[in-house]
């Protein structure tokens, strides 16, 4: 069935879904997104709710094997940004990415796809198969070189995040590897009924992977998105001649802009590029497979996205697997030709003589709607119960340029540094890092030294170290690219100094952020955050570097296309509104240890809870009698109450776990309007022990947070009816335009009046016309306080009222109040 027959079979389910389709639609792609919304929904990461967005490029994450959101189909998702860069900009460079695996049973070729086909699969109605999120420095992510293990079982990284007890210790997710300042992980199969009744066609490879995402916020690194792939053979045979590859459909363009997708090229970039590492500048292979706009849409679309091959398993004899990594297949294709015109795959041997291709499509520079797979392999076998691991990046930039620079970024972010962990000076010696398991014979240790080396061999059992990426090194070391400077040939090397264990995806960075809590008030906003970004050591150094903080508002967002408040402001949109830091020589020594009274930003909680320090005492002694268990919540404590008192007690008695406060509050906003915050933390270089310059700093989209300021509800003893009104009144377009929003499909008109200062007690709002036709029926409960009431101008007919004078009456549920009449002007 070719491409065309697939949207056929999917119209009449399309149907369904036909009043919510954004205007800008993927009709080509109809059948697969039509084959995704008949999908069990309950654990389908299907709501764009896992969006990368501390960095510069925004990419949806989902729990199938893809990254990307579908642009402009009816998928909940879809209004996520899919690959967008640079960040809510509205323009897309990706329309879906997955991950193949083809191998062949018995002979014959099977391949397991999570696009188009989605035959890999999370755990149908299983609520706790889903996707999970965390950062360095969250407790029980401890790795190299914080001591990794987390629980004290002996054991390092047992309990992958997964929501699960995969140690059977009697608790989740308490012993894992988090990585970035932003991390997703999750989990699925090919092998689940669904998958094979959903697909009849297809043979499970009896796969279980593992998916982890990451991203950092620092300028040098937010321009990607690193990705790693635990793939493990479930079955009772083994898979054989297996290759791993990444299929993607790269569209280009603004999400505004007509069939922005039909004007793209593609190509293939592989070579040494030069970056930034530390002090110097050093040689870095990269090999990517990329999209761009071939006429940029008159500047809207200047950037290159890519997707490169940063490692996987290898085999220094060649036998088992490549001896390196890299791409060894490049394949393109576009529009709805048959296969052997250049067209897409439709079957299990096609995909496989695809990944198994040892040829490299050309660059393609014709504007067309463009697919591409790159492919690694062969793995000759995969036993059960094994592994293979494969780790790819994310990567954009302005133009070829800018792309090659992220991309050399993302690999040397994957290098990360080596450690000597086993403590054993003999290995990780003149380049020798990498371990082969006897038996074997006549080994030579370092394959680019041509004379003077012994064989060796090793029994079974024994273990000998060679250097198995030495003609990389020297590959690097003889390119006269990048300025050596002062560098010899040991600072291109891996496996010196003893050294002999690679801890990837690690970089020195700005303290983690602290957690954050935004409180809208009347006119106001009170920030709220703790010392965990004070608490946390830098993950490279071990440092405890910590400066200070900064606070960040962003006023003017107006939601453009594939964006939220999940996703946040335009850059450009960030102000900084209040920096303060430690009083220790390094400026602006604007010291913030003071409590709020006296000016500075210490904050007391829970001031008004009863027996405040009784409860105190109550979760200190049972946190220093039981420091890794969580305190029981006395009766009558809310569960926020519960925690914040266990931090207090811990950071008394010095624990892990132990926080303080912070608090500012923000007087210059308007109620009604839209806001975003974000408090970001900053270090400073240690030289000797003392403080000297400021370092890394954090980006305020690392832990931003969106709020509109709200008018205060009105006290029974103080209500007065004439004080509740709508606002603007007339609401024309004009004075709803400081505060309207891009339509989108949970608020299709993007504008809004306010109904204010509603009484403290729940209410129900109606809205007639003059002659007395009942428009609207809206609900508010303003028993906490919130005096402010959204309507967008929609009738509970589902249609946009006219202009005319409407009347409103609040009816509240408390008889302590009395019943308001107020009228508004509506003028189109």
């Amino acid at each position: 069935m070719n491409r065309k027959e697939w949207v056929k079979a999917a119209a009449a389910l399309l149907l369904i879904f036909a009043m919510s389709a954004p205007a800008v639609a993927r009709n080509d792609d109809a059948a697969w997104v039509g084959k995704m919304k008949d999908m069990p929904q309950r654990t389908w990461a299907l709501t764009g709710a896992w969006v990368h967005n501390v960095g510069n490029l925004q990419m949806n994450v989902t729990n199938w094997g893809c990254f990307g959101s579908y642009p402009g189909s009816t998928l909940a998702m879809s209004e996520s940004p899919s690959a967008q860069w640079p960040a809510n900009s509205a323009v897309e460079y990706l329309y879906i990415a997955g991950l193949w695996v083809g191998a062949k049973k018995g002979g014959v070729p099977v391949v397991t796809t999570a696009a188009y086909e989605q035959e890999f699969m999370p755990e149908p109605l299983d609520p706790v198969v889903t996707i999970y999120r965390s950062f360095e420095g969250a407790i029980g992510g401890n790795r190299y070189p914080s001591p990794p293990d987390d629980d004290k079982d002996g054991l390092i990284d047992e309990d992958w995040l997964n929501g699960m007890d995969d140690d059977g210790d009697g608790r989740i997710d308490e012993d894992y590897a988090a990585i970035g300042k932003q991390m997703y992980s999750c989990w699925f199969t090919d092998d689940h009924p669904t998958s094979t009744q959903r697909f009849p066609e297809h043979t499970p490879l009896h796969l279980m992977v593992r998916q982890e995402s990451y991203q950092w916020e620092e300028p040098k690194f937010f321009n990607f998105v690193g990705a790693e792939y635990k793939i493990k053979n479930t079955g009772v045979e083994s898979i054989e001649d297996m290759y791993i590859g990444f299929f993607a459909d790269g569209d280009a363009g603004p999400r505004t802009r007509e069939q922005y997708w039909l004007d793209d090229g593609t190509g293939l970039y592989e070579d040494i590029v030069c970056a930034q590492k530390g002090d110097r500048i050093v040689p870095i292979r990269v090999s990517i497979a990329y999209f761009y706009d071939i006429d940029t849409d008159e500047g809207q679309t200047p950037g290159y996205m890519g997707i490169l091959f940063l490692g996987h398993d290898t085999d220094p004899l060649g036998e088992a697997a490549p001896k390196r990594v890299g791409i060894t297949s490049y394949q393109n294709f576009s529009g709805d030709q048959p296969y052997e015109n250049g067209g897409d795959p439709d079957n299990d041997f096609q995909r496989y003589e695809l990944l198994s291709k040892t040829t490299r499509d050309r660059t393609q520079e014709v504007p067309r709607d463009y697919r591409m797979l790159m492919a690694t392999g062969p793995f000759k076998e995969l036993p059960p119960d094994s592994t293979i691991v494969l780790q790819v990046a994310f990567a954009c930039g302005l133009g070829l340029e800018g792309m090659k620079a992220s991309a050399a970024s993302a690999a040397l972010t994957y290098q990360g540094n080596w450690f000597d962990i086993d403590g054993n000076p003999l290995t990780g010696t003149n380049g020798r890092e990498t371990p082969v398991a006897g038996p074997v014979n006549g080994l030579i240790a370092d394959s680019c030294v041509t004379t003077g080396l012994t064989p060796i061999s090793a029994a079974r059992g024994e273990i000998v170290w060679v250097n198995a990426d030495c003609r990389l090194e020297l590959e690097l070391w003889e390119n006269d690219a990048c300025s050596k400077g002062d560098a010899t040939f040991a600072d291109y090397q891996t496996g010196v100094g003893g050294k002999e264990y690679q801890v990837n995806w690690l970089v020195g960075s700005a303290p983690p952020p602290p957690v954050l809590r935004l409180i809208p008030g009347d006119h106001q906003v009170t920030i709220l955050w703790d010392n965990f970004s004070e608490v946390s050591p830098d993950v490279s150094t071990l440092e405890y570097d910590f400066e200070g903080y900064r606070i960040w508002r962003a006023d003017g967002w107006e939601r453009p296309l594939g964006t939220s408040v999940l996703t946040g402001p335009n850059r450009e949109l960030w102000q900084l509104i209040e920096e303060r830091d430690l009083v220790n020589g390094v400026s602006p020594d604007r010291g913030f240890k003071t409590p709020y009274s006296a000016g500075g930003w210490e904050y007391e909680p829970l001031i008004n809870l009863s027996n405040k320090d009784s409860y105190i005492n109550y979760f200190k002694e049972n946190v220093y009698n039981y420091p890794m268990d969580d305190v029981p919540c006395p009766p009558g404590l809310a569960a926020l109450e519960c925690d914040t008192l266990e931090a207090l007690a811990r950071y008394d008695l010095g624990f892990q776990g132990g926080l303080k406060y912070y608090k500012y509050v923000d007087t210059s906003v308007h109620n009604g309007m839209h806001y975003f915050y974000s408090v970001t933390a900053y270090d400073h270089v240690i030289t000797g022990g003392v403080p000297v310059r400021v370092g890394y700093f954090g980006d305020p989209s690392s832990n931003f947070q969106y709020v509109t300021p709200l008018s205060e509800a009105q006290t029974a003893e103080t209500f007065e009816e004439k004080e509740v009104y709508v606002v603007p009144n007339p609401a024309t377009a004009q004075a709803m335009e400081p505060w309207q929003l891009e339509p989108n499909q949970d608020d299709p008109t993007g504008i809004k009046v306010e109904f204010r200062n509603l009484p403290r007690c729940r209410s129900t709002v109606r809205i007639y016309t003059v002659s007395g036709d009942l428009v609207e029926v809206l609900y508010h409960d303003g028993s906490a306080g919130n005096g402010s009431l959204r309507w967008d101008l929609v009738s509970r007919n589902g249609q946009d009222v006219t202009s005319g004078v409407y009347l409103f009456s609040v009816e509240p549920d408390d008889g302590k109040f009395s019943r308001t009449i107020g009228k508004f002007v509506v003028i189109r």
